[in-house]
């Protein structure tokens, strides 16, 4: 099952620089203090059983693609601006807990340890890099009748 989480999060790595989520691009003004980035976690249900990308997720629609479900529905978003050591959990649809820590930025690229809980233990615990305003997708914890789709996005 591990192989599998790991195989699909690293087939729909995105690294889109426009925003994955609605609302658009970030305005300056919402940028994280200096030193910090913006990590945004949003939570996306993968089903058979509704067709369609619900409109906020337009941007990552050529993403879906690569999996085999006809609906994908936007749960959740949430957000932490983190400093570089410094992490955030979240609790994520399906008894699951998300944890997020930055590890490193540089100019280019945001270095996010990811961490998902579950009841069984631990499902994911790697290291991505996100690039700059971009977008990188974790994908595969099963959940109702299709799976979560975690889609990650580093601003600074």
């Amino acid at each position: 099952m591990r192989a599998l989480l790991l195989g699909i999060m690293l087939a729909l790595a995105a690294v889109a620089p426009e925003s994955a989520f609605a609302g658009g691009k970030e305005r300056a003004e919402s940028r994280p203090a200096s030193g910090r980035a913006r990590i945004t976690v949003s939570v996306v249900h993968a089903t058979d059983s509704e067709s369609g990308v619900d409109p906020r997720l337009a941007s990552l629609a050529s993403q879906f693609r690569y999996l085999k479900y006809k609906g994908y529905r936007l749960l959740s978003t949430q957000s932490a601006d983190l400093a570089p050591g410094a992490q955030k959990d979240f609790a994520i649809e399906g008894g699951r807990t998300l944890t997020v820590s930055l590890v490193s930025k540089d100019d280019a690229h945001a270095r996010v340890r990811v961490e998902i809980d579950g009841k069984r233990g631990k499902l994911i615990d790697t290291t991505v890099k996100i690039n700059r305003d971009g977008t990188f997708i974790v994908a595969g914890p099963q959940f109702k009748d299709g799976i979560l789709i975690l889609p990650l996005r580093a601003s600074y």
